[in-house]
């Protein structure tokens, strides 16, 4: 099943603070999600406490924050460092 995909400012300004290699590997896992969001690499799982509001990992450390807008519709809204982004979402 393929998905829908748009990109936040806020996604946009964390893929800013990222160094080259990260931000193409945050690149290349919103490509692989939008191919196929169930592959084990990313762990797509739910936000625990924002309901609609899932995590995928692109590297060890990174986290990437995304909307769930439809069936097959979601929007980047988030991403950086674990601690930074879980900080940014109160957990």
């Amino acid at each position: 099943m393929k998905v829908r995909l748009t990109i936040e400012t806020g996604f946009e300004a964390g893929l800013r603070s990222l160094p080259p290699d990260r931000r193409k590997a945050a690149g290349r896992a919103l490509l692989k999600f939008t191919e196929e969001p169930g592959l084990p690499s990313l762990r797509f799982r739910p936000l625990v406490g924002r309901i609609g509001y899932f995590i995928i990992n692109p590297t060890r450390g990174d986290r990437i924050i995304l909307r769930k807008d439809g069936d097959d519709f979601y929007a980047a809204v988030d991403l950086g460092p674990h601690d930074n982004v879980y900080r940014r979402w109160d957990r």
